[in-house]
């Protein structure tokens, strides 16, 4: 195997297993936007917050970075239905949710800056050396290397996005949040409890961050800016994948990732975000086109069966 085909198959593979990152990370945030109506750009900060709290649970206290996730995930929790009831109180609108979310994004930066300051941080020399020394995968007479801890974010997606994927489709529960999706007024009528689900699903979405952010400050140092940088993968990803779909977010993440990571390649790596971008014009502009193909084929195979 030639060197360029073996660096080409390790880019292909970690853009893929950063991916799985970014759909961990989507997967809250798709659940609120797409069920709720809440695009959440706080999500991101919940995710990073929750980082940070991970970071001083184990340089502070010496925890394992798995245990941190019995305090975050009730945290972050908690955060999530205080937030979803604010909301839900002052009746706010989605453009007045989307105006309020990045409001509390761009504080959170500022508060996250004054309680650990603004430097960057890393929990490498705190942990054990599963998480940082890389697996080797033979590939013919050479081989490709993985992290542990992209490994730990491609199970941890796996199963957060099937579960909410079962979930959504063979449950009463789940049922019950697609009916609101649908016609919030009728499916309260016909008895479903609006103001409970909506604060469970928020403080659920809320929690999946607590678990991405813990994946996070495992693989890379933090900053109160980081946040800013997922900003446009996540949001691609959630809208390619579909509002309310945690397996086509996490799908449409993993391929960003990977073209970004192949464009990077051949092309300069500043240019590489764009590609997310390009991705989404392309998408949004065949949108309509693709209705309307799909009506007009539908309406002639209509018309072919009645007669």
């Amino acid at each position: 195997m030639s060197g360029d085909t073996l660096a080409l198959l390790q880019t292909l593979l970690n853009g893929a297993l950063l991916g799985c990152l970014f759909g961990l990370i989507a997967l809250g945030l798709t659940m609120k936007w797409g069920h709720l109506g809440v695009p959440d750009f706080f999500h991101l900060s919940l995710t990073l917050f929750s980082g940070y709290l991970t970071y001083t649970l184990v340089t502070g206290l010496l925890m394992n970075p798995f245990l941190t996730l019995l305090i975050t995930v009730p945290a972050m929790f908690v955060i999530g239905v205080l937030t979803q009831w604010l909301f839900f109180t002052i009746k706010a609108s989605a453009f007045t949710s989307l105006l309020l979310t990045f409001a509390l994004f761009i504080v959170a930066e500022s508060v996250m800056s004054v309680i650990w300051s603004p430097d960057m941080l890393s929990m490498r020399s705190w942990l054990d050396s599963s998480f940082t020394t890389a697996i080797r995968i033979p590939v013919g007479d050479k081989s490709l290397s993985v992290l542990p801890v992209d490994v730990m974010a491609l199970v941890l997606a796996l199963v957060l996005v099937l579960a909410t994927w079962w979930m959504l489709k063979h449950t009463r529960w789940g049922r019950a949040l697609q009916a609101m999706r649908q016609d919030a007024q009728i499916a309260e009528v016909l008895g479903v409890r609006i103001l409970p689900i909506t604060l469970i699903v928020s403080g659920l979405a809320a929690a999946t961050a607590a678990v991405a952010g813990m994946v996070v400050v495992v693989r890379m140092p933090l900053t109160p800016g980081l946040a800013m940088n997922w900003i446009g993968v996540v949001i691609v990803a959630t809208l390619l994948g579909g509002l309310g779909r945690p397996l086509g977010a996490l799908i449409a993440a993993i391929v960003l990732m990977m073209v970004q990571n192949a464009w990077s390649l051949w092309f300069p790596p500043q240019w590489s975000p764009a590609v997310a971008f390009g991705l989404l014009f392309i998408y949004l502009a065949l949108t309509p086109i693709i209705r309307i193909v799909r009506e007009r084929v539908e309406l002639r195979r209509n018309r072919e069966q009645a007669v």
